[in-house]
């Protein structure tokens, strides 16, 4: 019934759209939709454990779409004025289990060259019908203040100060609340053709209530690097981070390093070479009783053409994951071959397409009852149409297939995530 009633209020708004211009002229915009979203899993087995800087937050993020759910949806921007300096969003979506909120401001402002940028975000996510299940009802957000200010005629120096936080219905071992706070100095310096280069200090800490132990000390530098030179574009980052838990033996203390690089080569005639390098290690404490070393690599070497809107780009794709062997168990490591497609195209006149596939084969080192090695296709497509001239199409799919000897091992997993909108 709730969708129901969302799907009439969406038409009404429809036809009213003579209305909605006068809201428009006044920097009033809206846009009702509906939507499709789908997640399918059927045995998947990781192969290679993920680690970053908020793996459980991360793996939380994660599980909260919506899983085969039809959804409505309403937004409302409010731009008051031309220079874009007070931006407000407002959205609303609904799904026959599911109510979601979100609240959108950014806020520019200058004192002499100074310039402000605030930034915040509210969500509100609730199930209305069913058992709840981990992280389904929670009330989330962030604030960010910027402030860059110039040095030289190519120097800039900013600085940011950032908090978040997370508030669950009913917290647990696995959806916990928590609050962060944390900061950033930065410089950044300019050079000719749009390039730049900027290296930044940060620092951030979590707080959990009801966990003392989860909570942590994360801090580091990263830097950047956009090149755009004659035939040649680089993009490069980097970052070391350390990451202190409140947990006796040092469990999960560690070093972190990360590297990821791609370079863009002129050939002439509209064809083109790209190379994509990403490195990560990660040193744990060696009185950590459950974690273990590991270093990641992985490359990607492409040839490419690319005119009117349209680039296409294959070649091979390499990955190679080392972990520190340990008493207990087998290690992961595994070395990773295959072929990636790349293919991008664009119309101004409303169409973008992204689709990226590899194909390959993981061989893994060592092979056991809860793993081994397998054949595999990866496949993402990012897709917005203009339908016609305000209805818009919108399409994330992600999939992933395994092929192991044993038939019964084998995995699928698909993503979809779709919305068709009528902006007025």
């Amino acid at each position: 019934m709730q969708l129901r009633g969302l799907c009439v209020a969406a038409l009404t708004l429809v036809l009213a759209g003579g209305l909605c211009k006068k809201l428009q002229a006044a920097g009033l915009n809206f846009r009702v939709g509906v939507g499709y979203d789908f997640l399918s899993q059927q045995y998947f087995l990781d192969s290679a454990s993920l680690e970053g800087p908020d793996s459980l937050l991360t793996d939380w993020a994660l599980k909260t779409n919506y899983l085969d759910d039809i959804k409505g949806q309403l937004a409302l921007t409010y731009n008051p004025y031309n220079d874009r300096r007070l931006e407000l969003q407002s959205s609303y979506e609904q799904t026959p289990e599911f109510m979601r909120m979100r609240f959108v401001g950014d806020l520019r402002s200058k004192l002499g060259k100074t310039k402000l940028d605030f930034n915040s975000e509210l969500e509100w996510r609730d199930r209305y019908r069913d058992s709840s299940d981990f992280g389904d009802s929670y009330l989330s957000g962030y604030f960010k203040t910027k402030l860059s200010t110039p040095i030289s005629s190519s120097t800039t120096a900013k600085f940011q100060i950032q908090t978040d936080g997370v508030n669950f219905r009913s917290p647990s071992d696995f959806s916990y609340n928590y609050y962060r706070l944390g900061g950033k100095a930065a410089l950044t310096k300019s050079y000719e053709n749009f390039s730049f280069a900027d290296v930044r200090l940060f620092v951030m800490t979590r707080q959990v209530p009801d966990s003392l132990e989860l909570n942590y000390l994360n801090f580091g530098v990263e830097g950047s690097l956009f090149g755009f030179y004659e035939g040649v574009e680089l993009d490069l980052f980097t970052r070391l981070e350390r990451k202190d838990y409140n947990q006796p033996s040092d469990k999960d203390d560690h070093h972190r390093f990360e590297l990821s690089t791609r370079n863009k080569i002129s050939l002439g005639q509209s064809w083109f070479s790209r190379q994509e390098l990403d490195f990560e290690l990660a040193l744990y404490s060696s009185a950590d009783p459950v974690n273990y070393d590991y270093g990641r690599a992985g490359l990607t070497l492409l040839y490419g053409y690319e005119n009117n809107g349209l680039s296409i780009a294959v070649g091979p794709d390499f990955e190679y994951l080392d972990e520190q062997k340990n008493d207990l168990t087998e290690t992961e490591d595994y070395f990773e071959s295959g072929a990636k497609v790349d293919l991008d195209y664009m119309k101004m006149d409303g169409l973008f397409c992204s689709l990226e596939s590899i194909t390959g084969f993981r061989n893994l080192k060592y092979e056991n009852e809860l793993q081994s090695d397998f054949s595999f296709e990866r496949l993402n497509i990012i897709a917005d149409v203009k339908v016609l001239s305000e209805l818009s199409l919108s399409v994330l799919f992600s999939a992933e297939w395994e092929w192991h000897q044993q038939r019964e091992e084998n995995s699928q997993v698909y993503l979809l995530s779709s919305s068709l909108s009528y902006a007025f």
